[in-house]
């Protein structure tokens, strides 16, 4: 006799997580062998994204993270240096993320990062945590201790019921308006694109350090 599949709403959200963390892991060790992903990869991944945000009608929040004095550093000390200083964040924000979480770099400093299932305050907390682990690395390059920081803009999704590209694009976006309002803030904080909370109980933030 065929297993009789448990359809409680609990057993469907750990069956949609577990879908998730593999999500999320595939796309880490995507993201490691190529050290810099292009905006046409962040797309598709929005893309696939908006589809299943769609589909199931959950949260997610896109999170953009730009370290505030890479081009300094690049020019002061070389692509040696921001290479390293690459590879040790990126190293930090998995560190933070959650199973489903995915983390792709991008060219000049800045990286993305998506929040499945998060809501907007939470999508806050994960940020700023990231913020604070940023602004107390203790990074030294040729023993020259160099204070850090980062600014971060987020978008959480408005409308499931957009085309999946259009949704794409829209979150992209705002998350963009957002890391612009950060930098105009004077660097070194969290801007959110229109954050309402949702309503929805879902799990949101980091792991604490």
């Amino acid at each position: 006799m065929a297993q009789e599949i448990d359809r409680s709403p609990k057993a469907w959200w750990d069956r949609l997580r577990r879908f998730w963390r593999a999500r999320g892991e595939g796309a880490r060790h995507e993201s490691h062998g190529n050290a810099q992903a292009d905006e046409a990869q962040l797309s598709e991944e929005l893309k696939r994204e908006a589809a299943r945000a769609q589909r199931h009608g959950h949260d997610g929040a896109l999170v953009l993270l730009e370290l505030d004095p890479w081009a300094r550093l690049q020019h002061q000390f070389g692509a040696e240096c921001v290479a390293a200083l690459d590879e040790r964040l990126a190293q930090l924000a998995r560190q933070q993320l959650r199973g489903g979480d995915w983390l792709l770099p991008l060219p000049r400093g800045v990286w993305a990062v998506y929040l499945p299932c998060t809501d907007p305050l939470g999508a806050l907390d994960a940020a700023d945590r990231l913020r604070h682990r940023v602004a107390t690395l203790d990074y030294r390059w040729a023993g020259q201790p160099l204070p850090l920081s980062a600014s971060l803009g987020l978008a959480h999704w408005q409308d499931w019921k957009r085309e999946p590209q259009q949704g794409a694009d829209q979150l992209l976006q705002q998350a963009r308006q957002a890391l612009a309002m950060a930098r105009g803030a004077g660097c070194n904080c969290v801007r959110a694109y229109a954050v309402t909370p949702s309503g929805r109980s879902r799990y949101s933030g980091t792991r604490p350090a």
